[in-house]
């Protein structure tokens, strides 16, 4: 992949992939900005029958990381709204849709450290709407 396909892929300038591709100088350690270097490693290596689609990649983890905050009790509504998204695209996300951007992928896999930890309750999810999601989820993997 060229420099100029790196950042198309990953949304970054062609300057900045242009300068991590540099060798270092000798003993010069280089700071990267963490969404930077997520966005640059995320790139998944092209294949033929992929279509030539910039930002988008396979939704498997994130479909179950989606699936695990489900199981866990947390709403759609509630992640989509931390997640800037649309409900319908939580859903979608969640129930296999084939590719998403990869912007968003790295933003479910960030929500899901924060969230899966913790009781949907203690957040001020309302417990009817913790019960109805634990059960679709359920009803999902069965």
């Amino acid at each position: 992949m060229s420099a100029q396909d790196i950042a198309d892929k990953a949304g970054l300038s062609v300057t900045l992939v242009r300068r991590l591709l540099r060798v270092p100088e000798q003993d010069q350690a280089r700071n990267i900005a963490r969404t930077t270097a997520e966005a640059v490693l995320g790139i998944p290596v092209p294949t033929r029958r992929q279509p030539n689609a910039p930002g988008l990649i396979d939704s498997a983890e994130a479909s179950r990381l989606l699936a695990d905050l489900a199981r866990a009790g947390w709403p759609a509504a509630a992640l989509a709204q931390r997640l800037d998204v649309n409900p319908a695209t939580v859903a979608e996300v969640r129930d296999r849709r084939p590719r998403l951007h990869l912007h968003l992928a790295l933003r479910i896999r960030r929500l899901h450290r924060e969230l899966i930890s913790l009781d949907p309750l203690t957040q001020g999810i309302h417990p009817a709407d913790t019960a109805r999601t634990r059960a679709a989820a359920a009803r999902r993997t069965t």
